[in-house]
């Protein structure tokens, strides 16, 4: 009765000591489960990205609409004290 884990013969070179072919099957079950893995991070990196520039494009709109309406505030303020003087 032979254990996989112990040393093969040295008469025979072509057998391999069951411990490197545990290793090597880990190491390509453990690649293969990293690919759903990784396409959901990329996704929701790219949903974050989204995101980030969605809310930096509202808050620009915003900053513009009130640099316009203090403008416009600024101006009819002009023209309503410009209207009581002529009294």
């Amino acid at each position: 009765m032979s254990d996989t884990n112990e040393n093969p013969s040295t008469d025979d070179p072509g057998l391999l000591n069951g411990q490197i072919t545990d290793s090597l099957t880990q190491v390509s079950v453990h690649t293969l489960g990293l690919g759903p893995a990784v396409a959901a991070v990329n996704g929701y990196l790219g949903q974050a990205q989204a995101q980030s520039i969605l809310f930096a494009n509202m808050v620009n709109q915003q900053a513009q609409l009130a640099t316009i309406a203090a403008a416009t505030l600024t101006d009819e303020l002009g023209e309503l004290l410009k209207s009581g003087d002529t009294q």
